[in-house]
C-alpha cells in the first residue's frame, strides 16, 4: 500500500523512531501472490481427488482462504505439467497428492489473511496520519495568528509516532505469524510429502526478506549484539543465505522473537533430514534395481578404446547416481539420532547442527535453557564418540545430571532457585578406533587418539563455543563448568589454554589421559577450581603405566614420546587438582537422611547413571562440581 502524503511529518522522522518501516513490510507481503499458490492447490487437489484424509484440511483451508482474499490472478497454464513432474518423480499416491494440496492451501490461505490484516493495519496508521497532519497545519496556521499551539504540535508529533510504532509492532505481528505457518507448511511439503515447493511457491509466498546491515561480526559477543539488533525479515534473511547461521557463536537460544539457534538449527535439521531420507530412498531403489551391481557382482566389462558397450554405459551412469545418493545419505542416522533426541523432550535446545565441516557430523544439544540457566556444563567425549551412537545416551547423561544439580542445589542456602543447564558437546572430530575389521581405519583413529592433533583442532572451536555462550548469556556471566572425559578431557584442556578469557569458571576431567596442563594456573582457572576423577579399573591408568615403563628404556622412552606423544601428568593424581571418589560412598539426603552412592567402574561409567536406579558417587560428584558446589563433592582417598 502506498504512503500518505504528509506535509508537516516526516515519514523518514516516524520510521527512524519507531524502529522500523510498517510499509515496508506491508509492501512484501502484499507481493506475494495468494492466488497463484491456491491455483496450484486446486491442481493438486483435482489430481488427488477429494476422497483423502486430506479432504477436510484442505476444504477449511479453502474457506479461509475465500474468506480473506481479494486478489484477482490467471491460472497459469503449467500446474499440470508441475502435478504429473511430482507423480512421475515421486511415484506419489492420491494421497500424497492430497497432502501436499492442503498444504499448499494452508500457505494460500494464511497469506491470503496476512495480506488482508497487514492492508487494515496500513490503512488506520495512514488515515491517523493524515488526520494528524492535518491538525499540524491547523495549529501552525493558527500560529501564524497569534495563538501558541507548541504543546499540541508536540503531542500530535507524538502521536503520529507512537501510531507508527503499533503499526510497526502490527506489521511485524502480522509477518511473523504468517512467516511461522509457511515455514511449517513448506517443512510439511518437504519432509512429510516428498515436495520440494521452492520453485513453484517461493516465487509468490511474499517471504523474501531484506538483508542486514553490513558484514556479520566473527567476534561472539560482537555477533550476540548484531543479531538482536535485526528484524525478523532480516534474520530470515541469514538463515536463507546460510543455512547454518544457527551455530554461530554468540546467538542467542530463544529471544523474545524466538528466531535463535534453537529455531534455525531445527530448521536446518527437518530440510537435513528429509534431504538425508530422500537419498536413502533413492539409493534403495537403485539397489533394487542392479543388486548384483550394489553387492559387485556381474559388473559388465570395461570400455575399450574404439569400443563401447551399452551395458557398460548404463553401469557406470547407474554406479554414479548410487554414489551420489549414498553420499547424500551419509549423516542420515546422525540427523535421526539427534531427532530422536529433540522429540523426546521440548526442554532440550539445538546449539549445533554441522554435516560439513569435519569428517564426521557434529551436534550439541543442551538440556535447559544456557542463556537464562545460572550454572552450565559443557560436557565434551573421547574416543568412538559420534553423533549417531552417543547423542542420545550424552543427552540423557546430561538430563539425569542437572536433575541431581538442582536436587542438590535445593538443600543449598541461597541457591534454592538457581537453575542449570547441561551441554552435550560433540563439536569435534574424536579419534575412531572400529576395531580389528577395520585395520584401516582402526590405524588412523589409533594414531588420531596417540596424539594431539584432534583435540587441537576441536579445542579452538570449544573454546569459541564457551565464548558463545558467555556471549548471550542474559542478567551476566554464567557461571560455566568445563567438563571432559577421555580423549575429550584433552581437547577441554587445550581449549582452556587458547588465548583469552572463555568465562570458564572451573573443569572437571575423568578417565583422563593427560591435558598438557600441570596447574589450575595453565588452565586460566583458580586454585581449587580443577577436579579430577579416575576410577581404579579404569584402562586409562595403562596409558601412564606403558609411559613410565617406556621412560626406563632409553630408545623406547624416546620413541613412545614422540610417536605417541606425552599429554603431561595425570590429573588424577596431580597434587595441584581437587581428586574426586568414585568408590561407594555415604552423603546426606537433604532431609536428614543419607543417600548410598554406588562405585563406578571401567572407562565409561563416570556420567551413566545406574540402570536399576539410584545414583553413583560419580554422578553426585560431577552435579556438585557444575553446580558450584565442589565442596560438597566426595573427595577421593
Amino acid at each position: 500500500m502506498s504512503r500518505p502524503t504528509l506535509h508537516h511529518l516526516q515519514l523518514g522522522d516516524l520510521i527512524a523512531h519507531a524502529g522500523g518501516d510498517p510499509w515496508a513490510v506491508d509492501d512484501s507481503l502484499q507481493s506475494g501472490s495468494p492466488t497463484q499458490i491456491n491455483f496450484l492447490a486446486q491442481a493438486f487437489h483435482q489430481a488427488a481427488g477429494s476422497a483423502t484424509s486430506a479432504e477436510e484440511t484442505f476444504q477449511t483451508a479453502q474457506q479461509h482462504f475465500q474468506q480473506y482474499n481479494r486478489e484477482n490472478g490467471e491460472q497459469p497454464i503449467n500446474n499440470g505439467a508441475e502435478v504429473q513432474r511430482v507423480k512421475d518423480g515421486l511415484h506419489a499416491t492420491n494421497a500424497q497428492l492430497g497432502q501436499i494440496a492442503a498444504d499448499l492451501e494452508t500457505i494460500a490461505a494464511a497469506l491470503a489473511q496476512a495480506r488482508a490484516a497487514s492492508a487494515a493495519n496500513i490503512t488506520a496508521l495512514n488515515a491517523n496520519l493524515i488526520v494528524l497532519d492535518a491538525q499540524i497545519g491547523v495549529y501552525l496556521s493558527q500560529t501564524g495568528q497569534g495563538q501558541n499551539h507548541d504543546a499540541d504540535i508536540q503531542q500530535a508529533r507524538r502521536l503520529a509516532t507512537d501510531d507508527t510504532a503499533t503499526a510497526l509492532h502490527n506489521a511485524t505481528l502480522i509477518r511473523n505469524t504468517y512467516s511461522k505457518t509457511l515455514q511449517q507448511a513448506l517443512t510439511n511439503l518437504r519432509v512429510k510429502d516428498g515436495y520440494d515447493p521452492d520453485i513453484q511457491v517461493r516465487k509468490f509466498d511474499a517471504d523474501a526478506p531484506t538483508p542486514p546491515p553490513g558484514p556479520v561480526p566473527d567476534d561472539p559477543k560482537e555477533f550476540n549484539d548484531f543479531w538482536n539488533s535485526l528484524t525478523p525479515g532480516q534474520k530470515e534473511w541469514l538463515y536463507t543465505s546460510d543455512h547454518s547461521i544457527g551455530n554461530h557463536p554468540g546467538m542467542p537460544c530463544d529471544p523474545p522473537d524466538h528466531l535463535g539457534y534453537d529455531h534455525y538449527n531445527k530448521l536446518h535439521l527437518a530440510d537435513e533430514l528429509g534431504s538425508a531420507q530422500a537419498a536413502a530412498a533413492q539409493a534403495d531403489a537403485l539397489r533394487d534395481q542392479h543388486p548384483d551391481w550394489a553387492a559387485g557382482e556381474n559388473i559388465p566389462r570395461p570400455n575399450e578404446p574404439g569400443a563401447i558397450f551399452d551395458d557398460r554405459v548404463a553401469y557406470e551412469n547407474w554406479q554414479r547416481r548410487y554414489d551420489d545418493a549414498r553420499e547424500g545419505a551419509r549423516y542420515l542416522p546422525d540427523l535421526q539420532a539427534v531427532d530422536t533426541v529433540l522429540r523426546a523432550s521440548p526442554n532440550r535446545k539445538l546449539m549445533l547442527l554441522d554435516t560439513q565441516s569435519g569428517t564426521q557430523a557434529r551436534a550439541a544439544i543442551a538440556v535447559g535453557d544456557p542463556d537464562k540457566a545460572t550454572h552450565v556444563s559443557v560436557t565434551t567425549p573421547g574416543l568412538n564418540t559420534t553423533v549417531h551412537g552417543g547423542i542420545e545416551s550424552m543427552a540423557e547423561e546430561a538430563t539425569n545430571v542437572r536433575r541431581e544439580a538442582l536436587r542438590q542445589l535445593r538443600f543449598e542456602p541461597g541457591h534454592e532457585n538457581d537453575s542449570v543447564s547441561t551441554i552435550a558437546w560433540i563439536g569435534y572430530d574424536p579419534p575412531q578406533v572400529p576395531g580389528f575389521d577395520d585395520k584401516t581405519a582402526s590405524l588412523a583413529g589409533i594414531w588420531g587418539v596417540t596424539h594431539d592433533d584432534l583435540a587441537r583442532a576441536g579445542a579452538h572451536d570449544l573454546a569459541r563455543f564457551y565464548d558463545g555462550i558467555q556471549a548471550s548469556h542474559l542478567g551476566g556471566p554464567a557461571d560455566l563448568t568445563a567438563i571432559g572425559h577421555s580423549y575429550g578431557s584433552l581437547t577441554t584442556g587445550l581449549a582452556l589454554q587458547e588465548p583469552g578469557d572463555h568465562g570458564v569458571a572451573r573443569a572437571l576431567f575423568y578417565g583422563s589421559p593427560g591435558i598438557e596442563a600441570s596447574t589450575p594456573q595453565d588452565l586460566h582457572l583458580q586454585p581449587g577450581q580443577v577436579f579430577a576423577m579416575e576410577a581404579p579399573d579404569d584402562p586409562i591408568q595403562w596409558v601412564y603405566d606403558a609411559r613410565s615403563i617406556g621412560q626406563g628404556v632409553p630408545i623406547l622412552g624416546t620413541y613412545l614420546n614422540n610417536e605417541f606423544g606425552d599429554f603431561g601428568p595425570n590429573p588424577a593424581t596431580n597434587p595441584d587438582f581437587t581428586h574426586l571418589a568414585t568408590g561407594v560412598a555415604t552423603v546426606p539426603d537433604g532431609h536428614g537422611g543419607t543417600i548410598t552412592l554406588q562405585e563406578a567402574h571401567g572407562h565409561s561409567d563416570y556420567p551413566r547413571f545406574p540402570d536399576g536406579g539410584g545414583l553413583r558417587t560419580t554422578n553426585f560428584n560431577i552435579a556438585a562440581v557444575l553446580a558450584g558446589l565442589g565442596s560438597r563433592a566426595v573427595v577421593g582417598r
